[in-house]
């Protein structure tokens, strides 16, 4: 190896190692933290072996948050509470004094595959394509199934007395 590529290769393993000064130990500090619409963006800062100040931002999203049901406060379709050690998901906004049934979906699914709402109109259409889901829809009386694009309604099948008689054969 000749001198030019040994002092080429030796400057690029310095500012390497300055810039990956987080990563071998250097001290550093948190710089700022900015929350702004659901993301707290945190930059952090150290001081590189050469002396220079280095800087890496890390971004973290919020979570959903899960409060527990006061009277009065308000709260937005979708919001999830807990209640008389229940979980329930706000499908009507409100500010209720008493807690309101009619305006909460119990969260009985733990894995949230399966739920019941009043209506069809009620189906949320939050899910992905990698999602499966199956919903009862009170007012129509029958069973939705999110198939990735959209909910598909499942009539309950229909058997004849013919049919039925041919099982007794």
């Amino acid at each position: 190896m000749d001198v030019v590529t040994l002092a080429l290769a030796k400057k690029f393993t310095r500012d390497t190692a300055d810039s990956l000064g987080s990563l071998k130990g250097a001290p550093c500090t948190i710089k700022s933290v900015i929350h702004q619409d659901g993301v707290n963006t945190v930059t952090f800062e150290w001081t590189g072996t050469s002396g220079a100040k280095q800087e890496t931002v890390m971004t973290v999203y919020d979570g959903t948050p899960i409060y527990v049901w006061e009277p009065g406060n308000h709260y937005q379709y979708g919001d999830l509470c807990i209640y008389a050690s229940c979980f329930y998901r706000c499908i009507s906004e409100n500010s209720d004094a008493d807690f309101d049934s009619t305006k909460w979906n119990e969260i009985g699914s733990s894995d949230g595959n399966y739920d019941i709402v009043q209506s069809s109109d009620l189906l949320p259409a939050r899910f992905t394509s990698a999602d499966r889901k199956m919903y009862y829809s009170i007012e129509d009386g029958f069973f939705w199934l999110w198939d990735g694009t959209k909910w598909a309604e499942q009539q309950p099948k229909s058997i004849t007395i013919a049919e039925i008689d041919s099982l007794f054969e």
